[in-house]
């Protein structure tokens, strides 16, 4: 099943996760690569969110052709199966130069069913390999499957902390390890107006807000922003905390927020489409998660001119301790406070921060570079450009 010279590849992309930053990754890809190189089609569950309709719609807009295939978040046996098989057949009637799974479950289904059609590239990217989250016998079980994952993957496209985490528990040999790091088209991001978010929500004029987005969820480490801002509000009483997002804890850190007495403190809003909206509405940003890839919410908060506080997830080539951010330890919340507290008293420093990571950004996370970077990628491997694969040059 080789490309012919000059015949355009043909890719597969597949993902469960059908919605936050993966799905937005594999949108970008399919609607900016070179379409005179490559046909596409797209794979996706439509499971877990109404809104992955609309990415659907855009992608067909633009000839891509969208096929939905059920699956599952959690490993659910018989359905797991039932979509292997439909796969598998789907494999066998169409033809494909590549297949790039994007997260853990259609990273299993969609690589098992390349392997077994012998399909010539297969890839992968994780999105936070699950392990990550994990420990003890979780952790050695994921890393487990992710290693026999590897042996029948060509690449795994990571980024920097994933291609650490790789290499730390011996996923996959280093030849296998292509680091290519997220990137945003901001072009299609236009800055909100700075009050209208904060008149919805009833905070004052001169007030400060510091906000995080995300999903409400236990990989986002909720627990440790709200406490830290329990920390906050005893010498900073007018300071308002955001966070913007929709999920399953919704009801679980409203009652937290509640019993803590930090209720008109902290207050929890949907999650914004337009998303300059709340960036505009922040004036310091926290990402408090337990384990992520590299999350587009900080490449957006960059953009955006926010000093950021983040747990130290393996961010150093994207945050630069003291220079356009601070970096804590996962869960320490009295030193995420106290981070936070150094950035209140310092106008100066928020916006210098912010202006240095608005740079740091532009300078070194290109949408361009991230695009080109996935097709020399393909090319190499279908069509043998080279005899090794290399990182992007991000």
């Amino acid at each position: 099943m080789e490309t012919t010279r000059g015949a355009k590849i043909r890719i597969l992309y597949g993902i469960e996760a059908a919605e936050g930053g993966a799905l937005k990754h594999v949108v970008y890809l399919a609607l900016h690569l070179d379409r005179q190189l490559f046909d596409i089609t797209v794979m996706l569950s439509t499971r877990r969110t109404d809104k992955v309709f609309a990415e659907m719609d855009k992608l067909r807009a633009a000839g891509v052709t969208v096929i939905e295939l059920a699956m599952e978040r959690t490993i659910t046996p018989g359905k797991d199966l039932a979509a292997l098989l439909r796969l598998y057949g789907h494999l066998g009637r169409h033809a494909y130069d590549v297949v790039h799974a994007h997260s853990s479950k259609a990273g299993v289904l969609f690589r098992v069913a390349a392997w077994l059609r012998r399909v010539p590239a297969v890839l992968y990217t994780p999105h936070c390999f699950y392990f990550q989250g994990r420990s003890g016998i979780k952790r050695a079980g994921y890393v487990t499957i992710e290693k026999l994952m590897a042996l029948v993957t060509g690449a795994l496209v990571v980024s920097t902390n994933e291609k650490d985490s790789a290499l730390q528990f011996r996923v996959a040999p280093l030849r296998k390890l292509v680091n290519i790091n997220n990137a945003i088209d901001f072009r299609e991001y236009s800055p909100g107006e700075k009050h209208g978010v904060r008149r919805e929500l009833g905070i004052a004029e001169g007030v400060v807000v510091v906000g995080a987005i995300g999903r409400l969820v236990e990989q986002k480490g909720w627990l440790t922003y709200i406490y830290a801002a329990r920390e906050i509000v005893r010498d900073f009483p007018d300071v308002v905390f955001l966070i913007s997002g929709e999920g399953a804890l919704r009801a679980e850190l409203t009652h937290t927020i509640r019993a803590l007495g930090l209720a008109g403190k902290i207050l929890i809003t949907p999650h914004y489409d337009e998303i300059g909206r709340i960036y505009s509405a922040i004036d310091i940003f926290v990402s408090p998660s337990l384990w992520e890839g590299l999350p587009y919410v900080l490449l957006e908060a960059m953009w955006f001119k926010k000093p950021i506080v983040a747990t130290d997830l393996g961010y150093g080539n994207l945050i630069v301790d003291q220079e356009n951010g601070y970096l804590v330890a996962a869960e320490d919340y009295l030193l995420m406070a106290a981070r936070i507290e150094q950035l209140l008293r310092n106008q100066p420093l928020i916006n210098r921060m912010g202006e240095r990571g608005y740079s740091r950004v532009n300078a070194h996370f290109s949408f361009s570079a991230f695009v080109r970077a996935h097709e020399k990628l393909y090319q190499q491997m279908v069509r043998g450009c080279g005899t090794e694969i290399r990182d992007s040059p991000q």
